[in-house]
């Protein structure tokens, strides 16, 4: 069985403003993808990952979606525009935003995922997700 974050302690981590109602279940986080090419991310990011971008748009809630993607965290303190707030909201993808630049927001979420266990060190991997 993998062992999975608590969401506070990546909310806290990573100083995220959530931008979704409180009612939004906030899914399991295996690991993350860091990027801000959708295509990119459409090809490579896994399940269960949170998508640290500094993209705003509605776009990034579809691509959330369709990977099944855990969340998306915008980082370098852009706010996403209320479109994509309320997009998030219809698609129940959880959405945050950080003052932390993409840089350090993925150096924080990497010690935590290693702190806790999930990153393995010679294989510099992380745990997949159960289907």
């Amino acid at each position: 069985m993998v062992k999975l974050i608590d969401w506070r302690e990546i909310i806290a981590e990573l100083e995220l403003t959530a931008h979704h109602h409180n009612a939004l279940p906030l899914p399991p986080v295996y690991g993350a993808y860091c990027g801000d090419m959708m295509s990119d991310v459409l090809a490579r990011a896994r399940r269960g990952s949170l998508w640290i971008t500094i993209q705003r748009h509605r776009n990034v809630v579809a691509v959330a979606s369709l990977v099944g993607l855990s969340g998306v965290v915008i980082s370098g303190g852009r706010v996403p525009p209320p479109d994509t707030v309320a997009l998030a909201e219809k698609e129940g993808v959880p959405l945050f935003s950080t003052p932390l630049d993409s840089f350090h927001a993925a150096g924080r979420f990497y010690c935590l995922l290693t702190r806790a266990g999930l990153i393995n060190q010679e294989e510099n991997s992380v745990a997949e997700p159960q289907k």
